[in-house]
């Protein structure tokens, strides 16, 4: 009787208890379990562990990208002494540190207030949980790009594991390496989360959540893309 006890609880030992960890590897049993219930235990702490990780990533690259980010003009029409730079440096990175504890919040509203015309039938609560699962794909990608970070020292790095790194060697359309970067194994990953995710919390037909999510993506990719040429020069509004 107790085996049988433990096998029901198995992961949820509270209703709607979220596991942001385990969404990533096992989405479709996480959100078929949210389906059921409307309760999010234990989210606001794991929330607040993102913000937290994402300060620090976010922190570490300003750190590691500093001498970058000290070189642009703006900041050479200063003329600050060797001693000020080396403070700077310092600067970003609490810099850093505020910005990247804020920043999951900003983007996974946006990511859920984005999905939401899409699917009211999840609701904008149940969203905002898998939008943090799908930003916890990208901080594992902001990781991986750390070490590449601070051995070129800029912040302006590609994934490792997109085409972005494959297409510096064969052209320098920004827009073109920009859209071959959003082809990663992280964005594969991503996309792979929230249409499981919303195939299992949602009740519309696997064709609509499939072609909702395909279109969104694209139009995310454009956006970042045609951003990334204009900062580049290579377009004008």
């Amino acid at each position: 009787m107790m085996e049988k006890k433990e096998e029901v609880e198995g992961d949820h030992a509270l209703p709607g208890e979220v596991h942001l960890i385990k969404s990533l590897v096992r989405p479709r049993e996480q959100f078929g379990y949210f389906r059921r219930f409307n309760q999010t235990e234990g989210f606001f702490l794991r929330f607040l562990m993102i913000c937290i990780v994402s300060a620090l990533i976010t922190a570490i690259s300003y750190f590691l990208s500093s001498d970058h980010l000290l070189d642009m003009p703006i900041v050479k029409d200063v003329h600050l002494t060797e001693n000020k730079l080396e403070a700077s440096k310092y600067l970003l990175f609490v810099a850093g540190l505020i910005i990247g504890l804020v920043k999951p919040v900003i983007a996974v509203a946006f990511m859920a207030i984005v999905f939401l015309p899409f699917f009211r039938d999840v609701g904008f609560k149940k969203l905002f949980i898998l939008q943090s699962v799908v930003y916890c794909v990208f901080m594992i990608s902001a990781v991986f790009k750390l070490p590449f970070q601070g051995f070129l020292n800029t912040d302006e790095v590609w994934s490792p594991f997109s085409l972005g790194v494959a297409a510096n060697y064969f052209s320098n359309n920004a827009f073109l390496i920009s859209v071959l970067a959003f082809l990663s194994v992280f964005t594969v990953w991503a996309f792979y989360l929230t249409y499981a995710g919303l195939k299992q919390a949602s009740y519309k037909s696997k064709t609509y959540i499939f072609a909702a999510v395909s279109l969104l993506y694209i139009g995310f990719m454009l956006l970042s893309s045609i951003t990334h040429a204009l900062q580049y020069g290579q377009l004008t509004l």
